[in-house]
């Protein structure tokens, strides 16, 4: 009778703790997702991101604007060139986005971060030059044209992070069973620009907390660099001033502000950790 109740009482733990466990999704290797590149290319049309499009274009689309109404051109000209770059990245985001999202289930991570920020901007932006330096032939305003790209790659090398940072979490995909609404995508979106935003400095102070010290302070460098080189290739000054010119001794360089805004985000990472622990 007690073997009988045990069985029982087992098999009903059983499953309540694996059968109504969701099933991880399974991952690829990078091999695997350069070959499913290759063999079924329709997954481009297929998987044609509309959200990606989208949201690409109306971002950046002002970024050429802007800089053709700096660079003190007509309003006319200025539209003519944000319409031109909403026309291509409408286009080439939703193509763009059906890459990335190809790469989602890759692992290990890093694998799908490298290969989304080698492919992604260069083929993008191969012909992002090719349609606007056409329009700027055509308007004799080619003296624009390599700014607006340069800051263009820069906010690419953010989009493509963020785009398969979001993907692996369920955002921004299409044609999948777990795809949503783009308007659940866009409320769940907050959310995960916080974690992105978040992330780097979570994974410091982790480092810091296990002990790896040099891993950590590599990091906080990495950062420092790429801060410098991101800020100065978008505003092409290789430090800030303000008043006139005026300067703060080092403060004034991007790269040392990134690591002062990295450390005070690991310190509050920090804090959160430990306030977690207490509760």
């Amino acid at each position: 009778m007690m073997q009988t109740y045990s069985r029982s009482k087992m098999s009903k733990m059983k499953e309540l703790t694996f059968e109504e466990t969701t099933p991880k999704a399974p991952s690829d290797s990078i091999g695997d997702a350069l070959r499913s590149l290759v063999r079924r290319p329709s997954q481009f049309v297929r998987f044609w991101n509309y959200k990606g499009a989208i949201m690409s274009g109306v971002v950046r689309a002002p970024i050429f604007l802007a800089t053709y109404l700096i660079g003190r051109e007509s309003l006319r000209l200025a539209i003519g060139a944000a319409t031109a770059q909403f026309l291509f990245r409408f286009f080439f985001a939703g193509v763009g986005g059906a890459l990335i999202q190809s790469f989602r289930r890759v692992e290990p991570a890093w694998k799908a971060v490298l290969a989304v920020l080698l492919i992604v901007p260069a083929v993008s932006h191969f012909f992002e030059f090719v349609v606007q330096y056409a329009f700027a032939h055509v308007t004799e305003t080619q003296n624009l044209t390599g700014g607006a790209i340069l800051r263009s790659i820069c906010f690419s090398i953010i989009s493509a992070m963020f785009t398969i940072f979001a993907m692996r979490r369920g955002i921004m995909i299409v044609g999948d069973s777990e795809s949503k609404t783009l308007l659940n995508d866009m409320s769940r979106l907050p959310r995960i620009i916080f974690e992105f935003i978040a992330f780097i400095p979570n994974e410091i102070a982790s480092l810091l907390r296990r002990g790896v010290y040099i891993g950590a302070l590599l990091a906080f460098a990495g950062f420092g660099i790429f801060a410098q080189l991101l800020c100065w290739a978008f505003t092409n000054r290789i430090y800030w001033t303000f008043g006139g010119g005026k300067e703060i001794a080092f403060l004034k360089y991007w790269g040392i502000d990134g690591m002062i805004l990295m450390f005070l985000a690991v310190v509050l990472s920090s804090l959160h950790f430990w306030g977690k622990r207490k509760v």
